[in-house]
């Protein structure tokens, strides 16, 4: 599937596209808006973003998570080697330090995702500050040019912004973050 990115600056025409695009036949999953108006959004009755979709927490939890696994590998490969405890560390040890450090690392990262917007979203920051609503419409193949045609025609005041997948992966993150 598909993301298809709209801007609009009202919250009631984001009713309007929401309508339109259930008509259109899309489910209520397939349309978000992320804004910074939360309360209108819940007055309007529209679909806000979930915090998936808001927030860095699975991708920086994921990488975390692997960062951790890495550290918990190393520190327990070195004391496998060295053996600096009275008792004899073998490769359970060192599965039980790889996991609790996958662990550690999740939690961590997840907890640092919180309090950040996701890559997919952060470049509308700007946008989304100026008081604009982010629309975010999934699409399968087959209702794309549909959808595109109907915001296009009854909405030229709703900005197209582009198109991402649905997915989001843990290393497609600005790495200047």
């Amino acid at each position: 599937m598909r993301r298809l990115y709209y801007l609009a600056d009202e919250l009631h025409v984001c009713q309007q596209v929401e309508r339109s695009l259930r008509e259109c036949g899309l489910r209520d999953s397939d349309f978000h808006v992320v804004s910074r108006d939360e309360i209108g959004l819940y007055q309007h009755r529209i679909h806000s973003a979930t915090a998936y979709q808001r927030l860095d927490v699975v991708p920086a939890g994921e990488r975390w998570a692997l960062t951790g696994a890495a550290v918990g590998a190393l520190v327990g490969l070195f004391a496998m080697t060295v053996q600096p405890l009275a008792w004899p560390i073998d490769g359970l040890t060192v599965l039980l330090l790889i996991l609790v450090g996958a662990l550690f690392g999740a939690w961590r990262g997840a907890l640092i995702g919180l309090s950040r917007d996701c890559y997919k979203i952060a470049r509308f920051a700007d946008d989304l500050a100026a008081g604009r609503h982010l629309l975010m419409v999934d699409v399968n193949d087959r209702n794309r040019s549909r959808v595109r045609a109907l915001m296009s025609v009854r909405f030229p005041s709703v900005a197209f912004c582009g198109r991402d997948s649905t997915l989001i992966g843990p290393f497609a993150a600005d790495p200047a973050r």
